[in-house]
């Protein structure tokens, strides 16, 4: 009498098959991530027409990019997590350490997430994102310190824009009133990296990306040209211009008026808020209303509340 034998698997017989499977999965992204990163970094700026060879997006390349690209995550990924959201947002957590603390203290802290098992191969999207909170709480806190120390002092004598450079703080709201001598000195760069090099206000800028930042440039009507390359070249994206009420009809000269260009960067804010005036409280108040702190006032001595202020 023959017996059949079952095909059936135990439990731990379909965890151990599909244990592995996983296993390959994890393999599987990392290579297809440093394939991606060595692609990016020998092709330098065909970065569009890679992705769209590939079938994905910029930004989804870019997410491969950061996964390869991030040495710390590739020398522990036997202990990483599976999932690509997860690989990615480990991968983001460690470019900010190493932004923040230093190329070597930041490694040093990020291995210590899987020393102490607070990351591991079973960690989900989650569980990693509390830690890119945190970091980003803690980053906030140093910075809003510094901040609210210089309200406290009551600064009487004048900032100079190269001492906040130093001090490292960011400003989510800048409002730029140039002098006629700074723009004479702006139309004299040959590119918009000159502009920063000269005036380095992309230093003041918020590291988190998705926090919404904006600069208001106070300009007569015929530099509106130098206004936007000023936005570009600070990292900013041109969002609109505010013009003055014109009393005659048709089209007016409004060369010699006053304008206002708002440039934007992080998560997009619309806003159909009316500016009352160019004046410099009228200002004040438009940007606080669509604007985040700490707000940086670049040109002119202030006293409000909240507001830093610098000259040239």
């Amino acid at each position: 009498m023959s017996v059949q034998i079952s095909n059936k698997m135990s439990l731990d017989d379909h965890v151990t098959k599909i244990s592995l499977a996983k296993s390959k999965v994890k393999i599987s992204i990392f290579e297809m991530a440093e394939a991606i990163t060595n692609a990016v970094n020998q092709l330098e700026n065909r970065q569009t027409e890679l992705a769209s060879k590939l079938g994905m997006s910029k930004g989804t390349l870019s997410k491969w990019f950061s996964i390869g690209s991030s040495n710390s995550l590739i020398s522990v990924k036997q202990f990483a997590p599976t999932s690509f959201d997860s690989l990615y947002q480990l991968s983001a957590l460690d470019n900010q350490y190493q932004k923040y603390y230093g190329e070597e203290k930041g490694s040093k802290n990020f291995f210590k997430l899987f020393e102490n098992k607070n990351i591991t191969s079973s960690s989900q999207r989650k569980d990693i994102i509390k830690f890119v909170k945190l970091h980003k709480d803690r980053i906030n806190k140093k910075e809003n310190t510094k901040v609210e120390k210089l309200y406290e002092q009551k600064i009487s004598s004048e900032i100079k824009l190269e001492v906040l450079v130093k001090s490292k703080l960011f400003f989510n709201t800048i409002i730029v009133v140039p002098s006629n001598d700074q723009l004479s000195k702006w139309k004299q760069c040959d590119s918009n990296e000159d502009i920063n090099n000269n005036y380095p206000i992309r230093s003041l800028e918020n590291a988190d990306k998705n926090i919404f930042q904006q600069c208001l440039i106070k300009v007569k009507a015929k530099n509106i040209d130098i206004a936007v390359t000023c936005l570009k070249s600070w990292g900013f994206n041109y969002d609109k211009i505010l013009i003055p009420t014109q009393r005659k009809k048709g089209l007016a000269d409004i060369s010699l008026e006053f304008v206002v260009i708002i440039g934007s960067k992080g998560n997009f804010k619309n806003t159909e808020l009316i500016l009352k005036s160019n004046k410099t409280i009228d200002l004040i108040k438009y940007s606080q209303k669509i604007g985040k702190r700490p707000f940086l006032f670049i040109g002119e001595v202030l006293t409000n509340k909240n507001w830093i202020y610098c000259i040239e």
